[in-house]
């Protein structure tokens, strides 16, 4: 299905939304971040999707946010309020979302592109793929990711990324934990579809609960995410999946799960 800036196929429990500005290295426009925030709430709410890829089309993943466009806008402070808030919503969609969300990359991710990148669960990356939190170099405050790139590097570290705007390749990122894998161009569908598949051979409402758990323990206290972690482990016992495991475990042979 095209949303005009933004496609969305779905197969086999599977849905893959491509950014869809090519010409213009898919960078977030208004309307991208409005159409991908309607798709990825599409998504998040079919209850036959179980796991879900973010990619880009032609040369890049996301080259950050549409420079022309903003210095199109005649209220410049405003309309950088509005991006920012719509890339937020996509931002806020895919960590509330209880299924998994990779993002398969491949160019560039600069700016926002590498914001709304390390939003998601994982991410697969192509061998020379080029990497920038970018904001800076246009006299910009970051207006996505520096919550994520700190607890995902450290704070030193992060400093350096963000506030010299550093280009990094896809090995430092792998590296600094802000990707997952790297993979030759001609073996990145390879290799995203091996993790799709293990994704579709665990237990799904587990799987959105631990994802759930990993969110909110970055703002928990301690004492109220023990409790949050009880409650869900009791929650996941109550499942046909649970207790197919556990039959299984007995009887020595593997798990059929059914995602209920």
């Amino acid at each position: 299905m095209d949303y005009g800036t933004v496609q969305v196929d779905t197969n086999n429990s599977i849905a893959t939304i491509t950014l869809n500005r090519p010409d213009c290295l898919n960078s977030f426009s208004l309307a991208l971040g409005q159409d991908l925030y309607k798709v990825l709430q599409k998504v998040g709410a079919d209850p036959h999707i179980h796991v879900v890829l973010i990619k880009g089309a032609g040369k890049a993943f996301c080259g950050g946010g549409d420079v022309k466009e903003m210095n199109a806008a005649s209220n410049k402070s405003q309309y950088l309020r509005n991006l920012t808030k719509a890339i937020h919503q996509c931002i806020l969609e895919i960590r509330q979302m209880e299924k998994p969300v990779i993002a398969v990359v491949h160019g560039v991710a600069m700016g926002a592109g590498l914001s709304f990148m390390i939003a998601c669960d994982l991410i697969v990356a192509a061998r020379g793929t080029r990497f920038n939190t970018a904001f800076i170099t246009m006299g910009l405050a970051p207006g996505c990711g520096t919550y994520f790139i700190s607890r995902l590097v450290g704070y030193h570290r992060a400093c350096e990324l963000v506030l010299l705007a550093r280009e990094f390749s896809t090995d430092e990122a792998l590296d600094l934990g802000i990707i997952n894998y790297v993979a030759e161009t001609d073996n990145l569908d390879s290799v995203v579809g091996k993790l799709v598949q293990r994704f579709l051979q665990l237990p799904l409402l587990a799987v959105g609960m631990a994802k759930t758990l990993l969110n909110e323990s970055l703002c928990n206290d301690l004492t109220s995410h023990l409790e949050q972690e009880s409650r869900m482990a009791a929650l996941s016992a109550g499942t046909r999946d649970f207790r197919e495991a556990v039959q299984a475990f007995v009887e020595k042979r593997p798990p059929c799960f059914t995602g209920t």
